[in-house]
């Protein structure tokens, strides 16, 4: 999960931010504008969850992500759960 996604892996934002991991998604979304944030996330999608889930596996991530509606508050659950996974690695 914390691992990297390459080439056509990568998650390519609205706003020509390119990530290929979780910290890295940390920082565009940190710096993206809310427009940007709702062209990935609407009613009927969201692009974010979606890649969480599908590139990393992360359900527990890409659920908690789906009720979120800025990307600030994005930012920080994902930070959040960095931050718990590098926890769990060092047991």
């Amino acid at each position: 999960m914390l691992s990297e996604a390459s080439g056509d892996k990568r998650f390519f934002c609205h706003d020509g931010c390119v990530t290929g991991n979780l910290q890295q998604l940390v920082e565009c979304l940190s710096h993206m504008s809310e427009e940007s944030y709702r062209h990935h996330v609407t009613p009927q999608k969201n692009d974010f969850r979606n890649w969480i889930r599908d590139v990393f596996g992360d359900d527990k991530l890409a659920n908690d992500i789906a009720a979120v509606h800025s990307s600030a508050i994005a930012a920080k659950v994902i930070s959040a759960r960095i931050t718990w996974l590098r926890k769990k690695l060092k047991q």
